[in-house]
């Protein structure tokens, strides 16, 4: 697949750089296999989703770049995502749905936003919600971006 480039959309944009970046991404992983399209079972099915997710998420961080922490934690954590595949995953926290006596006076809502938002854990609140307000919209845009690549491709 060949990449147009538009000369009426903005190349410094978040939205042109994110879907610069994916289509290259999906471009990749559809070369990568270098088979013919079969019907997929649904292991492969969700091992697709999970790379394209991937790639998706990849894509907006390097879009954003290190200016911002939670693109930063999402890139550190696709670097060291082959060291955590070999580790056993293990359950952090507490259970869902235990009481939280914080949750009444909303602080049990600063740290759901902390697990949302990546990086979250090591910043002040201020700088939380500076983070999140970003990613976001950051997150809107991406939800838009691939809206356009998927009605394009199938029209």
């Amino acid at each position: 697949m060949k990449i147009a480039k538009n000369p009426h959309t903005n190349p410094t944009s978040i939205k042109t750089r994110f879907a610069l970046r994916f289509l290259r991404a999906i471009n990749k992983l559809s070369n990568d296999n270098g088979t013919s399209p079969r019907p997929l079972n649904s292991a492969d099915r969700r091992k697709r989703c999970r790379a394209i997710r991937a790639a998706s998420y990849a894509s907006m961080a390097s879009a954003v770049g290190p200016n911002k922490a939670w693109s930063r934690a999402v890139l550190r954590k696709i670097r060291n995502r082959t060291k955590e595949m070999i580790k056993p995953r293990t359950r952090r926290g507490a259970a869902r749905g235990s009481m939280n006596p914080r949750k009444e006076l909303g602080l049990g809502q600063e740290k759901e936003l902390r697990e949302l938002v990546p990086g979250g854990e090591a910043m002040d609140f201020r700088r939380l919600l500076n983070e999140t307000g970003h990613y976001i919209q950051c997150l809107r845009a991406q939800v838009q971006v691939m809206r356009k690549i998927l009605h394009y491709s199938s029209t």
